[in-house]
């Protein structure tokens, strides 16, 4: 009995065991199930949902490029040069000369092949590859016909006539001054140059990615990868569906089973494929499988294993949460987390505080009404109706409005995020005031070197007639007076009265007729000499200047110029001379500058004349700072000021306000270039202090002396 009460106790421990074991092993089988197929799933949707992005970035770097070509191209169309080209004149032959030149540089090191200008009749006078230009017409292309109606148009060629390539062709139109479209500017770039690209988001050994037009054209593919048309064809509806659908789909082909994923890129309207064996994309999921069967033996070893890789994800999220508070707050762009239940900031980040100029405290738990950042409530509804639209908005500009009154440009950024089980509005806001400044001075300083290209040229054809009127109307004057000797002695030997001549002369106005030519030909010869200065760069000499008796030499001659007497006395104008003790010497030619600030100063005095009322105590102050990197020479004016339509186009040349025969819009052109192109300086205008204008020039502290 005693070994059978053994026995059956052994039995009984080994049925209890049995039973425990089998509830772990089960527990065990169903977890690795669970845990199978759940990270089968999650593995999945990991390998689409990175394929998804990888695809999405390329098609935004794709809509970037072609937007950025077509900003450039409509730039380039305004430039008087291609204008000029499309004439068939002398100065037509050396616009195209210049153009052909301009053409082939940019071409150099930029997103596209080829830049090439088309009369209205589709020829091509001028290209930055030569062999392009009278070759073939392009009259009947699409997007010639667009541009020719006053678009930017864009069209994909499934094979370019100069090359027998597929391409992608942006074209805008060329105005005249009138406005009328007389010609078309294009850019074309070979669509086999994103093969590259798409070669390097392969992920998987059987994976491809291509883009085709919408009927199937193979437009780029990797280097080296043949694609079969036919196949491409059969697969274009899967491809639209996935489109649709904006997800993946699966097909088979011969004994595989492939998943292809597709997207249609707004900007060009192609399709961007990638697709590969569904068995590749899916491995990691199928390795899982192996590695979990391991689990029904090792129970215990799994529970470890799983705590510490628990232990490891956890640490992992602590530094990822730290990494992103890191990032949030050391970015450079100003960021706020705003709750979009209550739409109150929760969070702002520390460039937010440096550069509003508001507290933390004061910042969260307010809205941004309440801190009145928006300058325009409408920007703040027009931000959240394309949040509402499209879940984000990129890069919106808009006008803040800082604690201490600053105006601001900014680039308004917003995406939802949701932390926790709550959502919250991300926003990125970037000040772009400087570069928007710096943007407009390139523009300017694209025009001034467009119309100094022309100016030197038209000059020299105008002086020399006019130089002939000008002698002719001195001799006419001369041979006309009464009390000339060879006048006399020639009027008696044909019994003439050189009194009656004179008398009928100032009775038919002849002799104010003779002055009104010699004012114009001399007005006309001033206007040449104002082009040929700003079409050449000055060649004297630069010297270590004090800014202070520059200005004060500009202040001197205004005072006594004789001109500015006809319409007001500049003497009654109050000047304040603001001069900073610690000024050093600059280089630049004391001449030139001085000019630039006489300009300055005749047009303040001259507004303030002309303004309806003038001003009760009319005055300019002249400010001279010590920059770090530059000297700053502010001039002032209490006067209307100028608008802001044209305070745009101030410093373009020929652009004046003031009537015919009193300005010829070149003063501040010319001062422009003086400044930027001979000095390397910047030159600007702003609203006054006192409400009036004030020019603001920076001239760089190339090779400073401290003056004595």
């Amino acid at each position: 009995m005693n070994g059978d009460g053994r026995l059956f106790g052994r039995l009984a421990l080994d049925r209890r065991l049995v039973r425990v074991l089998t509830v772990v092993f089960a527990g065990v089988a169903v977890s690795t199930l669970v845990v199978y197929f759940s990270t089968k799933d999650t593995v999945e949707g990991l390998a689409m949902s990175q394929t998804h992005q990888t695809l999405g970035f390329f098609d935004r770097e794709l809509g970037w490029r072609v937007r950025e070509m077509t900003a450039r191209l409509q730039l380039w169309s305004g430039e008087d040069i291609y204008q000029l080209a499309l004439e068939d004149s002398y100065l037509g032959m050396s616009a195209r000369e210049e153009a052909t030149r301009r053409m082939a540089a940019r071409v150099q090191g930029s997103a596209f092949d080829r830049v090439f200008l088309i009369k209205s009749d589709g020829e091509i006078p001028v290209a930055s590859n030569p062999d392009m230009e009278g070759r073939f017409s392009v009259g009947d292309r699409a997007y010639f016909q667009r541009a020719m109606a006053g678009e930017t148009a864009m069209e994909t060629l499934a094979a370019g006539r100069h090359s027998n390539l597929p391409m992608l062709v942006i074209a805008a139109p060329v105005r005249n001054k009138a406005g009328d479209v007389v010609g078309v500017l294009a850019v074309a770039m070979e669509t086999a140059r994103f093969g590259t690209d798409m070669l390097g988001i392969r992920s998987a050994k059987t994976g491809v990615g291509y883009i085709l037009d919408r009927n199937g054209q193979v437009l780029s593919a990797p280097s080296g990868m043949a694609l079969d048309h036919a196949r491409i064809v059969r697969r274009l509806d899967v491809i639209r569906r996935s489109v649709e659908r904006d997800g993946p789909m699966l097909f088979r082909e011969g004994e595989d089973q492939r998943v292809l994923l597709a997207k249609a890129n707004a900007a060009t309207g192609w399709y961007l494929v990638l697709e590969a064996d569904e068995a590749e994309v899916l491995r990691p999921a199928a390795r899982i499988a192996w590695m979990t069967g391991g689990v029904s033996l090792a129970t215990l070893a799994l529970v470890a294993l799983a705590l510490a890789a628990l232990g490891r994800a956890m640490s992992g999220l602590r530094q990822s949460e730290e990494k992103f508070s890191k990032l949030f707050q050391v970015s450079p762009d100003t960021i706020l987390l705003v709750d979009m239940e209550t739409s109150r900031i929760v969070d702002v980040n520390e460039t937010f505080t440096h550069r509003t100029g508001y507290t933390r405290e004061e910042a969260v738990g307010g809205t941004s009404a309440e801190l009145s950042i928006y300058v325009r409530l409408e920007d703040r509804e027009r931000f959240y109706q394309r949040l509402h639209a499209d879940g984000r908005v990129e890069n919106l500009e808009i006008e803040a409005r800082y604690k201490d009154g600053r105006i601001a440009i900014c680039a308004l950024s917003g995406r939802m995020v949701t932390i926790g089980n709550r959502r919250y509005l991300m926003n990125i806001v970037r000040d772009i005031t400087e570069l928007k400044k710096m943007q407009e001075m390139m523009i300017q300083t694209e025009k001034m070197i467009s119309v100094g290209g022309i100016a030197a040229g038209i000059a020299h054809e105008i002086n020399n007639p006019l130089g002939i009127v000008l002698q002719a109307a001195q001799n006419l004057a001369q041979r006309t007076k009464p009390d000339f000797r060879k006048n006399v002695e020639a009027a008696e030997k044909i019994g003439l009265d050189m009194g009656l001549v004179h008398e009928y002369m100032k009775v038919r106005k002849l002799d104010v007729f003779i002055e009104d030519i010699q004012s114009a030909a001399a007005r006309a010869s001033a206007i040449i000499r104002h082009m040929l200065d700003f079409s050449r760069r000055s060649e004297s000499r630069r010297t270590v200047c004090d800014p202070r008796a520059i200005a004060d030499s500009a202040v001197e001659l205004a005072e006594n110029d004789y001109d500015l007497k006809k319409s007001y006395d500049f003497k009654k104008i109050e000047i304040v001379r603001d001069y900073a003790a610690d000024l050093p010497g600059i280089g630049c030619t004391a001449t030139e500058i001085e000019q630039v600030l006489l300009n300055v100063l005749r047009n303040a005095a001259q507004a303030m004349a002309t303004a309806a009322p003038p001003p009760a105590a009319p005055r300019i102050a002249i400010r001279i700072r010590n920059l770090p990197d530059r000297a700053r020479i502010e001039i002032a004016d209490n006067g209307p000021g100028i608008p802001e339509a044209a305070r745009r186009r101030i410093f373009e040349p020929f652009y004046t306000t003031k009537p015919p025969g009193v300005g010829t819009g070149l003063g501040l052109s010319v001062s422009y270039f003086i400044v930027t192109k001979g000095h390397g300086g910047r030159m600007t205008v702003e609203a006054g202090p006192e409400g009036g204008a004030m020019f603001v020039i920076d001239l760089p502290k190339e090779g400073e002396l401290e003056l004595t």
